[in-house]
């Protein structure tokens, strides 16, 4: 047997000990629960963080997402019982997520619309949730649904002339319970893109696909899958979905949903106001031949009944097998770095949220890259941090239903790279963390109005600035610490300022809505004005952007 092959013995079994492991812990019943997750891009999580910030919710925090169902409806339940203090639009919406959420909250009252079942004609079009097929008896919850999605983008101006393409995308989705303890979740879809290729892939989710970018293809498809075990005083998570970690609204420092989805094990608990979360995930890098995996552990707590105080560690490090040192959930990762001859990236991050009187949040992140107190101020190039912070106000200026929040992010020069090809912070070249590059800033404006529960929109204003490496022909020539993938070289200036090099300055105003007509069906719009401006070039770009999607679950 060589080498290789034992390695990949080894994996094999420590997953499938994993998995037998969760399916004995599987046995054991307790107490009635949902186990699944909530995906992060359910709005229901803009409704739980508004009621945080109103402090109908004292002390709710978004900065971890996803959270299961079981929890999602206990928070449900005490906003409920609050549903005095809240406008006729939050009964709406209350109302409305009880619905979504019943078999958590009341099973027996659970009456959604089943297709495979018979609901009549009137149920399809009602405020039910709807499913092709669901089955639960004290045993096993089972749901099944349809997942799809017709979509028209278009664009006119100066970066594509006048291009368009048109997304066409279809699957299903699985989940549920196992005698209260095990949750199952699979969502799989397979897409056509018909149109313009280049401006298709100006979509990071849709670059970070292999199937349409890698194989030059038109189609497309996406997974995610898991098991969760609930354990009692802890969770154990083994599979794929996206996870966002971070405090800001307009994208996250630590982990966002921009690059493509990747697998872990995850173990996370909650006892009262500390939450803990380690989290061992396994990455792609097109330009490395060895594994690529992130390590991460968080600690978030509450202080003064006002704060919410979080710390994290992580690590990307390529091994042919994952590392020990950085599978100990509690292990300080920056000392272990050290002690395996500095060779991986390293992230330390704190972050706050405040939330002075109702109706008011502060919040604010630091992340640190690298640093060296004895260069400080110097310039040196590797005292690598990234800030964010913002204000979110609820009922702005005492208008109900109407939020905003403004939001500033720096990332210095060389943040998420690093020095060592295949050590950036990103997931097949796609960056886990803030879509900006580093050696940049923006500043985001956002006003929310919700007028009814079926009725969501957005208006934003945003501006950018980043300092480009001098690129040509694919040959980075000058590097000035403005490419996630490309680090810094031995031959590279000592010295980094903040935004040197080619300078692009990007403005832009967006108009977005999301109407949701019958429960489970969903009509979007969005129009963005960009005016990009190109100081090397002596040219501004001017561009129109528009897209409609009509989208379904059931």
């Amino acid at each position: 047997m060589n080498i290789r092959y034992s390695i990949f013995d080894v994996r094999f079994l420590s997953r499938l000990t994993v998995w037998l492991w969760l399916v004995i812990i599987s046995i054991s019943t307790v107490s009635l629960s949902q186990i699944e997750n909530v995906p992060v891009n359910n709005q229901v999580y803009e409704f739980l963080d508004r009621m945080g910030v109103k402090g109908i919710l004292p002390l709710y925090s978004n900065t971890m997402i996803p959270i299961s169902r079981k929890e999602v409806a206990e928070l449900l339940m005490s906003i409920d019982h609050k549903r005095n203090g809240l406008n006729n639009i939050e009964i709406e919406f209350i109302d409305k997520f009880k619905i979504e959420f019943m078999h958590e909250i009341d099973p027996a009252k659970e009456n959604p619309a089943v297709l495979f079942r018979g609901s009549s004609f009137g149920d399809l079009l009602s405020e039910k949730e709807k499913y092709l097929y669901d089955f639960r008896d004290s045993t096993i919850s089972f749901y099944m649904e349809f997942i799809g999605s017709l979509e028209q983008r278009q664009i006119s101006g100066d970066s594509y002339g006048s291009a368009h393409s048109t997304f066409e995308e279809h699957g299903g989705r699985i989940r549920g319970t196992i005698k209260n303890r095990l949750g199952y979740y699979l969502q799989a879809t397979n897409g056509t893109m018909y149109g313009n290729r280049e401006f298709a892939l100006s979509d990071p989710r849709l670059k970070g696909n292999v199937k349409l970018n890698d194989l030059d293809s038109p189609y497309f498809d996406f997974t995610e899958a898991y098991l969760r075990a609930d354990l009692d005083w802890f969770n154990l998570e083994f599979g794929r979905e996206h996870n966002m970690i971070g405090t800001g609204y307009s994208d996250r420092l630590l982990l966002s949903a921009n690059a493509p989805v990747f697998d872990f094990l995850k173990l996370d608990f909650q006892y009262k106001s500390f939450r803990f979360l380690f989290m061992q995930g396994s990455l792609v890098d097109p330009m490395s031949s060895s594994n690529k995996y992130l390590a991460l552990h968080r600690a978030q707590f509450s202080l003064f009944d006002i704060m919410n105080v979080g710390i994290s560690e992580m690590i990307i490090y390529q091994r042919n097998s994952v590392d020990f040192a950085y599978m100990n959930p509690i292990n300080f990762y920056k000392s272990s770095e050290h002690s395996l001859r500095d060779k991986d990236n390293a992230f330390l991050n704190f972050d706050l949220e405040i939330f002075p009187f109702p109706g008011y949040k502060c919040y604010g992140t630091w992340l640190i890259d690298d640093m060296d107190f004895k260069k400080m101020g110097t310039g040196w190039w590797g005292n690598e941090f990234g800030w964010q912070g913002g204000l979110m106000v609820a009922d702005l200026a005492g208008f109900e239903n109407i939020d905003g929040y403004v939001e500033y992010t720096r990332l210095e020069p060389y943040v998420y790279s690093n020095r060592l090809n295949g050590n950036s912070f990103t997931n097949n070249s796609i960056g886990l963390g803030h879509h900006l590059q580093p050696n940049s800033n923006e500043l985001v404006v956002q006003f929310a109005y919700r007028p009814m529960k079926q009725l969501r929109t957005w208006v934003s204003f945003g501006t950018s600035r980043h300092g480009e490496n001098k690129v040509i022909d694919g040959v980075v020539l000058e590097n000035y610490g403005g490419d996630i993938v490309q680090g810094h070289r031995q031959f590279d200036s000592e010295t980094a300022k903040f935004l040197d090099g080619d300078l692009v300055t990007a403005n832009r105003l967006q108009l977005k809505a999301i109407y949701e007509p019958i429960t489970n069906i969903f009509i979007s719009g969005l129009y963005e004005f960009q005016r990009i401006k190109k100081d090397v070039l002596s040219i501004t770009e001017n561009n129109h952007y528009g897209s409609i999607r009509l989208s379904v679950e059931y």
